[in-house]
């Protein structure tokens, strides 16, 4: 039997939920720019209250409430490891899809109205570059542990400039995210497809 506490989390649960798929349902309709918060409480049938208690703003419903972060257990591997340096640096980024990643359709739909909207993918990077002082440190340890005769100054050099490539390849992976859920595709992350892919490419550059 259920408590008045887990009743209480459940509700507010499902409650945050409504308003995720009223957002995201809005902005595929009319538009990012057309939805207001209004709107989304009539669509979710909750009170404006209860919107601001789940979200500050309309743009947390659709990107949800928390911020990307780095998963600690991941980096201690990361630096590690010897593995694709630039791949597994963007693996260690974790963006919070929220309840909807219970339902990958439906998560399809939310990629694909993030996708539509040119402010929500700045904003989307915003939080993601807001990351690059931490994943830059990261990057050095794990080049101080590889690379041990090359200078400190160097090596931050790299850190600083593979930092900026990461930002580039979560670009590229929300854009490509985008595209196969506007395709009706529910969107993957394949680390090894992108490893083989940034191989080849690189390959080239250099």
């Amino acid at each position: 039997m259920s408590t008045p506490a887990v009743q209480r989390r459940k509700d507010a649960r499902e409650k945050a939920a409504a308003i995720e798929r009223a957002a995201t349902d809005l902005v595929l309709e009319h538009g990012y720019e057309a939805v207001k918060v209004d709107m989304i409480c009539e669509r979710a049938g909750v009170s404006q209250r209860t919107f601001f208690n789940h979200f500050r703003t309309k743009d947390a419903a659709l990107l949800g409430s928390e911020y990307p972060t780095l998963d600690a257990a991941a980096a201690q591997e990361f630096i590690a490891s010897k593995g694709p340096l630039l791949a597994g640096a963007a693996l260690l980024i974790r963006v919070d899809p929220g309840d909807l990643s219970l339902e990958p359709a439906y998560l399809a739909r939310r990629i694909r109205a993030i996708g539509s909207s040119a402010t929500l993918m700045a904003l989307q990077m915003e939080r993601i570059t807001s990351l690059d002082d931490e994943l830059r440190a990261v990057i050095e340890l794990r080049l101080a542990a590889q690379y041990p005769d090359e200078s400190e100054s160097d090596r931050s050099a790299q850190a600083a400039l593979i930092t900026q490539l990461v930002a580039g390849l979560m670009r590229y992976v929300g854009l490509s995210w985008a595209e196969e859920a506007a395709a009706g595709a529910v969107p993957t992350i394949d680390p090894e497809s992108i490893s083989a892919l940034l191989s080849r490419a690189l390959a080239k550059l250099a």
